[in-house]
Order: C-alpha cells, then sequence, then structure tokens
C-alpha cells in the first residue's frame, strides 16, 4: 500500500482541543495552591544550586505552613500539575493518503509531527504525538515511546520515514488501550544525544498531558531495538517495560556483560526474526536462554520473516507492558558503574552536519538502580577496578543486604511501601553489618529527587549513604524470580 505525504503548518494542535474542555478537572481535587507551588518547583529543575537550595527551603516552609505531612505530599505529587491545558507546539501536520487495491485513497491520516529542543544539548528535532480520543486529564494515561531504526548519522526525511514505518502499526493498539504516544526523530542515533531527545520529550509531554510516571513504555525496531537493550541497561528505572523488536547484540558474554545484568531490573518482551541480518536472532537466543535461565522477567518471540515489525504481536506487548508498572520498591536490583555514572558529552561523527555542545550544568544520570544509587569511581582507580557493580536485595524486616565488587560508596533509598521508619535498618554488604540505626523520613530528600529526575513517581522518604571498603570473594550471577504472573 502506498503512502503519498503531504504538510501543512500548524501552531496550535487542533487534535488536542478536547483538553481544552477539560482542563480543570484535574485541579478539582488536592490543595490547588499548594499543587501549584509544587509544579513551579519541579518546572525550577534547571535552577542553579544556589537557587535552586532556596525554592527547596521555599517549598518546605510552604508545606509548613500548610500542616502537610510527606505523606500527604506524595499524593499530591502523584496526582500530576493541578491542570492541563491545550497543547500548544510549533510544528506540521502529515497527510497520509493510503491507496487500495484499486489505486484509488480509500483512507486519510493526519498526525502531528511538532518541533522539540533538548534540554540537555544544543540539538533540536521533531516528533509525533498520538493522543487517544479516550483521554481526560483527570485520568493519567500510559505513555509508549518508539524509536526509530535507522543509522547514527541519518537524514531528517530518511528519519520521519523511519518513524513513520515504526508506529503506523501502533496507533490501532494505543487507541484500544488508551495511550499516548510519542515518536522522536534523531538524525544523530540513539547515543547520549538519543537519550537527551527522550528525556527531554518526556519531560515535555507530562507537562502538557497527565501521564502516569510508573507507566512509561519504550519500544523501537531495528536501532531502536538496540536503543531498547541499551536503556534497559544503563536507564533501568526509567521504564516501566522495554520491547525491543529485531534489535540486540550478545550481552550476555561480549557486549557491555557486566552492565547488561541490570536487564534484570526491568520487564521486557523482545521480537525478532528467523531471517534476521547481522546475527540478531542469535543473539536473541543467547540473551533468551541466559534471561530464563536467571528468571529475568522478559520474554523473546522468534517469528516467521526477517528484520521486521511483526503486527500481530503488537497486542501481545501492549498486553505486557500494560500488566508491569514500574515498582520503583521490587526486592532485588543490580547497580553498575564505572568512573562516571553520567551522560555529559554529546560524541561525534564525521558525517553530521554540525558537532554538538553538552550544557555542562545538565548531565543526564545514569546512577541510580531504583532504589540503589552509585557513585563514580575516582579517575585513578587501577585499570582493573574501573567496573562497579553491585547486587542488592531487601530481605524484608528492614534488612538489607548487598554484594559489591569495586563499589566504595552507594545511597539506599528508602520507602514505608519497603521499611518500617519505626524500627532500626540493618544493611549488611559483603558479609559485615555497616548501618543498624534508626532513619527519619526526611522531605527535602524526597522534593529534591523528584526534582532531579523530573520524575514524580520517583518518591522516596529518606536515604542512607553507605561507604564501602571491601570486596565479595564471589560475585553472584543476578537472579530475579520469573516471569510476572498474569492476574
Amino acid at each position: 500500500m502506498k503512502r503519498s505525504i503531504t504538510t501543512c503548518l500548524l501552531v496550535v494542535l487542533v487534535a488536542c482541543c478536547a483538553i481544552v474542555q477539560h482542563s480543570t478537572a484535574a485541579a478539582e481535587s488536592g490543595d490547588p495552591e499548594l499543587r501549584k507551588a509544587l509544579d513551579e518547583y519541579l518546572d525550577g529543575r534547571w535552577l542553579p544550586k544556589d537557587k535552586a537550595d532556596e525554592a527547596t527551603e521555599e517549598i518546605i516552609e510552604k508545606i509548613k505552613e500548610e500542616g502537610c505531612s510527606i505523606d500527604e505530599v506524595e499524593r499530591l505529587l502523584r496526582m500530576g500539575r493541578v491542570g492541563y491545558g491545550s497543547v500548544k507546539a510549533k510544528g506540521k501536520v502529515l497527510k497520509m493518503q493510503f491507496k487500495g487495491k484499486n489505486g484509488k485513497v480509500n483512507k486519510t491520516l493526519q498526525l502531528p509531527l511538532l518541533d522539540l529542543p533538548c534540554e540537555h544539548v544544543d540539538y533540536k528535532t521533531s516528533f509525533f504525538l498520538v493522543v487517544p480520543k479516550s483521554y481526560k486529564p483527570e485520568n493519567a494515561a500510559p505513555l509508549l515511546i518508539v524509536g526509530h531504526g535507522g543509522n547514527g548519522a541519518m537524514s531528517a526525511d530518511y528519519a520521519t520515514k523511519a518513524t513513520l514505518s515504526g508506529i503506523l502499526p501502533w496507533l490501532p493498539i494505543v487507541e484500544k488501550n488508551g495511550m499516548i504516544l510519542v515518536a522522536p526523530l534523531s538524525e544523530r542515533g540513539w547515543g547520549a544525544i538519543g537519550n537527551s531527545i527522550i528525556l527531554s520529550l518526556i519531560s515535555w509531554t507530562q507537562r502538557q498531558v497527565n501521564i502516569d510516571p510508573d507507566r512509561i513504555y519504550l519500544t523501537g525496531h531495528s536501532m531502536g531495538g538496540h536503543l531498547c537493550h541499551r536503556s534497559a541497561i544503563f536507564l533501568p528505572d526509567r521504564w516501566a517495560a522495554v520491547s525491543p523488536m529485531s534489535g540486540g547484540y550478545d550481552y550476555v558474554d561480549e557486549k557491555h556483560p557486566k552492565a547488561s545484568r541490570a536487564m534484570i531490573n526491568v520487564p521486557g518482551y523482545a521480537t525478532f526474526g528467523k531471517k534476521e541480518p547481522y546475527d540478531i536472532n542469535k543473539y536473541n537466543h543467547k540473551i533468551d536462554n541466559w534471561a530464563k535461565a536467571n528468571k529475568f522477567d522478559w520474554i523473546h518471540v522468534e517469528k516467521p520473516g526477517g528484520h521486521e515489525i511483526f503486527s500481530d504481536e503488537l497486542p501481545k506487548i501492549a498486553a505486557f507492558m500494560l500488566a508491569r508498572p514500574r515498582n520503583l520498591y521490587r526486592d532485588r536490583v543490580y547497580g553498575y558503574a564505572t568512573t562516571t555514572v553520567v551522560y555529559d558529552t554529546p560524541g561525534t561523527n564525521p558525517k553530521w552536519s554540525q558537532q554538538h555542545t553538552w550544557n555542562s550544568d545538565r548531565p543526564i544520570q545514569r546512577s541510580t538502580f531504583h532504589w540503589l544509587r552509585m557513585y563514580p569511581l575516582t579517575l585513578d582507580a587501577p585499570e582493573g577496578k574501573r567496573e562497579q557493580r553491585v547486587w542488592a536485595v531487601y530481605e524484608g524486616d528492614n534488612r538489607f543486604k548487598l554484594i559489591s565488587e569495586n563499589a566504595r560508596k552507594v545511597r539506599i533509598y528508602l520507602h514505608p511501601k519497603m521499611v518500617d521508619f519505626s524500627e532500626p535498618i540493618v544493611v549488611e554488604v559483603n558479609g559485615e553489618k555497616v548501618f543498624d540505626e534508626k532513619v527519619e523520613p526526611d522531605m527535602k530528600t524526597m522534593l529534591e529527587l523528584v526534582r532531579e529526575f523530573d520524575d514524580r513517581g520517583r518518591i522516596f522518604h529518606a536515604a542512607i549513604d553507605v561507604d564501602i571498603s571491601t570486596d565479595a570473594d564471589d560475585f553472584p550471577e543476578p537472579r530475579g524470580v520469573g516471569l510476572k504472573t498474569e492476574e
């Protein structure tokens, strides 16, 4: 079926006018003034440190004046913004005409393609936005991010066509399941600049429409499939689940083998064809065997065919995703880091039309793994000790057990869903008890973490910093609990 594309300029996204009719609905519950103050506080996430500290003091003082507990503030944060109006953005609309077997147009589809400046690096791009008809701003909706295929130096036209091929099969699925879909274009691939594109897009989207921060899902085909694997490894606590399609390398033994164990932290549903190029099917079989042996919450499906999107799997993928909201309070996590724990350089490519500069005040953190935070090793660390990893298990009854290799400091975040704050918290590292004290909930810790990651679901009431001076004699292969039982 052939497509012809025409464009026209659009400043206000007409497809979202329905939001205007409901824009006050989200403000009718909770304290609207305090919620507005919280919105403004989070919107100031790029303030200089001294101004950011002042803003934290001011919001805490306002919370005290309102007599709100830390539990109440958590509830207000999770409610989303005080209101959502019409979606306003510069961009254009792509009009696609689909022809039937008789050569006549039998369907027309319009998709908004909106402008997106990156928040961390001097790069601008565009993205498609699809809002289902069932969306209501008073109800937080799941968000599906689609990463396109291609390469790390491609034209905008190529990226547009690749993105369209990736999202068109999803359109009836997201409409049926009430999912908001965003699909960014990248002429720079899905490296550090790609991470900036995606996280900038999440920040923009959640200010325009009511997104559930614990139901943000990532999928992609080919290069977008590689994106899903890397995101599961290095940014696992950003996603509720990922779905790589016709992507993947040998993450078991060759590609980031120590880092790749972090895939245990996020559920995944991978699809690939029997006739894939680049040994993609061979690598996916290897990952599948490894994931099953170690009880990861991952499914790998091989299909007849080659390097393609298998539309018949999309409803199953959507069901898999929606059955798995993000759980930051899981009982086991795997952390990995080196001498850096951030993305703060854009990379270079001689084929790019311009080279880019990263804003040094806006690094992207890849230091956190749910409730575990890693810190960078010093640059003078010996060559063989520049990779650090931690296998952290919450055993219940306020007890944490950590097994570490080369790590010298970690932070453990705490929440009432995990621990009883009226009792001491016990932390054991490499067989040695290193902490055994009560910990008080702290409003400042909670607020600053939410603001740092611009994530209203990343809520913890306290944190413990743990210094580590030993290494485990034998580091275990991380093991999960298997596929989530469908309810």
